[in-house]
């Protein structure tokens, strides 16, 4: 019984970390005072409504359920993309790469708060936080839908030198394993950041640079909902990809002016200081609208894309016209091939939000300077 006493002193003290720094006195003394407790039930008793003291106070019921929801989430993405038979040499590349990123989503808001501490108290941050790890969890489970269907292709492929394609598609599965957890943890990694309480992001610049990233989508996903220009006629085809871009650009760009000229509306601050601090909240502006827009956009693109595969454009496996085309194995190839580009845009997406979000601070630092007080006329002296 000492030795389950001690465990529990050491585990009461060890989550004390989760408080807030003005509410760790208590917790400590709990800690303290165990000590002074006769040796037993008693203390064992003590040290068990200490804990669960702590776990009300720090929401650790709250975070426990999280976890056990992304923990049987992960369990069972894992199981839809297993592909059991497969003799796809990347398969087992793959399904360590989706059990490891599922950990990862799991473990990484235990992980960053003793750093970042817990959600900013504002509403902007908390729907932020929310909305946006829920939507890495769709990202993740449409990806897997992605694998089940274009991948599948592969599962029984024999290629006329085997040996080679399998080495090609082991190391294909590595690079494309790093690139998921790196962009996968990313998001998650900054939307944790974003929106904690030791970051300090203005809700203002947070909820404007996700509104208009979400805009951007929308539009963009209304013109190419396939990947692809609607083929009415000519002109829409050529305009769309046009409008698209320029509605992205625009929102980047909106996204860091806005951020921006606040900061330049605050009064009785450095310039220089106010010239730097308007970069940085243009920065972080456009790479949450960035950030939004190639989540959002790719979410329901890819997902248009596995509902409708045979309206994606058709690639052929085989460039001669006298083969027959249209087979399965073209259209799951065409689905993959046309979904790359939203994961490329995965990771572009953020990176170009925070350099166009930082000119678009840049381009309104004349534009909110303060006005000159008018001097009064001279009088002539008589």
């Amino acid at each position: 019984m000492d030795r389950a006493a001690v465990l529990l002193a050491g585990l009461l003290r060890w989550s004390m970390v989760l408080l807030p720094a003005g509410r760790r006195g208590w917790a400590e003394a709990v800690w303290a005072e165990a000590a002074e407790v006769p040796a037993g039930r008693a203390r064992l008793s003590w040290l068990v409504g200490g804990l669960w003291l702590i776990s009300r106070e720090a929401g650790m019921m709250r975070r426990i359920g999280f976890l056990t929801a992304g923990v049987v989430a992960g369990a069972a993405m894992a199981w839809w993309d297993w592909h059991p038979g497969s003799a796809n040499p990347a398969m087992p590349v793959n399904r360590a790469t989706i059990i490891g990123v599922m950990a990862l989503l799991a473990v990484l808001p235990w992980a960053t708060r003793p750093l970042l501490g817990p959600t900013a108290d504002n509403r902007a941050a908390r729907i932020v936080r929310v909305s946006g790890y829920l939507a890495v969890y769709v990202l993740l489970l449409v990806m897997v839908a992605l694998s089940r269907f274009a991948d599948s292709r592969f599962d029984h492929f024999q290629a006329f030198d085997q040996h080679n394609w399998e080495a090609d598609m082991r190391s294909g599965a590595v690079v494309g394993a790093v690139l998921i957890v790196t962009v996968v943890g990313g998001y998650a990694a900054a939307i944790l950041t974003l929106t904690a309480r030791r970051t300090s992001i203005a809700p203002a610049t947070l909820a404007v640079g996700a509104t208009l990233g979400l805009t951007a989508a929308v539009i963009v996903y209304v013109l190419e909902p396939l990947g692809n220009p609607r083929h009415t006629n000519w002109l829409v085809s050529a305009g769309s990809g046009t409008v698209s871009l320029g509605v992205l650009v625009g929102a980047l760009l909106a996204a860091g002016a806005f951020a921006g000229r606040r900061i330049a509306e605050v009064p009785g601050t450095d310039p220089e200081a106010k010239e730097s601090a308007r970069v940085g909240a243009g920065a972080i502006a456009g790479l949450c609208a960035g950030g939004a827009a190639a989540l959002l956009l790719g979410i329901m693109t890819i997902t248009t894309m596995l509902m409708f595969p045979r309206h994606v454009d058709l690639k052929w496996a085989n460039p001669s016209p006298a083969v027959p085309h249209g087979t399965a194995f073209e259209v799951q190839m065409s689905v993959g091939d046309a979904a790359a580009k939203y994961q490329a845009g995965l990771l572009i997406g953020p990176l170009l939000g925070g350099v166009l979000g930082a000119i678009g601070g840049v381009a309104v630092m004349g534009a909110a300077k303060p006005r000159r007080r008018a001097e009064p006329p001279l009088v002539p002296k008589p």
